[in-house]
């Protein structure tokens, strides 16, 4: 008879932890939490520490006069007008769930409990937009920055491309016989070792020389640098075949 393992967890276990581990937080845990995310997520990502430091500080000397809170306020509306629309909206959002997350400590020092949990609730709802705005703002820089090396991969190859094809056109003049070039897989097959040669000693990565072949007859029939040295080294009469 197979003896059946009980998991070291049951899932009603699983479900008790976890109602307990929410259910015992407290208001100055979940002040710090929200922070926590915030500071994650959000600043240090998308803007850096020092403008979360910033904005505490500021947001510290308003939490107790309405006056001056408003005027905070009125100052952060100014500041979002310097990002994007994306990061501005974002960070509003951020400013905003800042205060109140803050009001919410200012409200449980003086012991007023519901309403500070009233306040860092009220933060908790906007840190979800928060978050949810910022992981769209990074997506799009880490496509930018992707698209941007693609870019710099491209133009790399490019270059390393055309200093081949420059070689080929060179050793086509030089290395020509006296008739010229009777056809172009003569020259292909005399090319292809100086070429791979040039192309080690350069480390060019971007044609492999098992592939010259291939890479030859297609630029003696079609680029223009390979071609036109084709066209002045090539066997003035007879038949210059593949």
């Amino acid at each position: 008879m197979t003896k059946t393992t009980s998991p070291l967890f049951s899932a009603i276990k699983i479900v008790t932890n976890m109602n307990e581990r929410i259910g015992n937080t407290n208001i100055s845990e979940a002040i710090a939490r929200n922070h926590g995310l915030l500071l994650e997520h959000f600043f240090e990502p998308v803007l850096d520490r020092a403008a979360y430091i910033k904005l505490l500080n500021d947001i510290s000397t308003v939490t107790s006069d309405l006056a001056l809170q408003a005027e905070l306020e009125q100052a952060w509306s100014d500041e979002v007008n310097e990002y994007d629309k994306e990061t501005g909206s974002a960070l509003k959002h951020a400013q905003h769930a800042c205060l109140y997350v803050e009001l919410a400590r200012a409200a449980e020092a003086c012991n007023e409990h519901i309403r500070a949990w009233a306040f860092n609730n009220y933060a908790s709802v906007m840190i979800g937009e928060v978050l949810e705005k910022s992981a769209t703002i990074q997506n799009r820089a880490e496509t930018k920055k992707r698209s941007k090396q693609n870019s710099k991969n491209a133009q790399g190859r490019s270059k390393s491309i055309l200093l081949v094809k420059e070689e080929v056109a060179r050793l086509l003049e030089k290395m020509r016989p006296e008739a010229g070039w009777p056809y172009k897989a003569t020259a292909v097959a005399v090319l292809e070792s100086p070429l791979t040669g040039f192309i080690e000693n350069n480390n060019i990565f971007d044609i492999q020389p098992s592939n010259i072949e291939k890479w030859l007859t297609k630029w003696l029939r079609e680029d223009e640098l390979v071609n036109r040295a084709w066209e002045k080294s090539k066997r003035a009469q007879g038949n210059n075949k593949v």
